[in-house]
């Protein structure tokens, strides 16, 4: 009896996540991350698709790989779908020219959040009744993060609370400024003795 495959049953977040990136070709190691796979099982999962060949890398189109998900979503029963697209045979390289390649995943940005995330300054909220839209959310944030956290920070973290007495204000500038300038004076003094 052949070993169960270990991402059918996040089929549903698959398709999901392969329906909504906005990349147009997969590389044996991206399937590799997004199957969780070892290298050995992405190149089995690769052979069923049509690829494109750019210099010695093979690459399988994003509409291929959301066409074999979506057979296998649709099948009653996946697993035996699976062993019928294997059984037909390797599918041929595609010979036409590539016309575009874009092989992010996401563009770092509000846009890129799903719309089960709701960022306001000094507020985050995830909203999900499943599991794997929390984790999808929580991914998509990371990456945000990862990518543009500088650019994140500026226009989420909350505004510092000030006084409204603009004199206070002042004083308490002149206040830092006046250590600022007593701490340079002392290294100077350190540095010269």
């Amino acid at each position: 009896m052949a070993r169960p495959v270990s991402w059918l049953p996040r089929l549903p977040a698959l398709a999901r996540a392969v329906g909504e990136s906005v990349r147009s070709h997969y590389a044996c190691s991206d399937l590799e991350r997004l199957f969780e796979v070892q290298p050995r099982s992405a190149q089995m999962l690769m052979s069923l698709l049509p690829t494109v060949r750019i210099g010695k890398s093979l690459l399988v189109e994003r509409e291929a790989l959301a066409g074999l998900l979506a057979r296998l979503s649709a099948a009653d029963d996946p697993a035996r779908e699976l062993a019928a697209i294997r059984a037909e045979g390797r599918p041929p390289v595609v010979r036409r020219k590539l016309r575009d390649l874009v092989q992010r995943d996401l563009a770092a940005g509000e846009s890129s959040l799903p719309p089960n995330v709701h960022i306001e300054a000094g507020a985050l909220t995830v909203s999900f009744t499943t599991v794997e839209e929390l984790a999808a959310a929580l991914w998509r944030l990371a990456i945000l993060l990862d990518e543009d956290l500088d650019g994140f920070a500026l226009r989420y973290e909350p505004a510092p609370v000030t006084d409204g007495d603009p004199e206070a204000n002042r004083l308490e500038r002149a206040d830092v400024e006046y250590i600022r300038e007593w701490l340079a004076a002392q290294t100077e003094e350190g540095q010269s003795s």
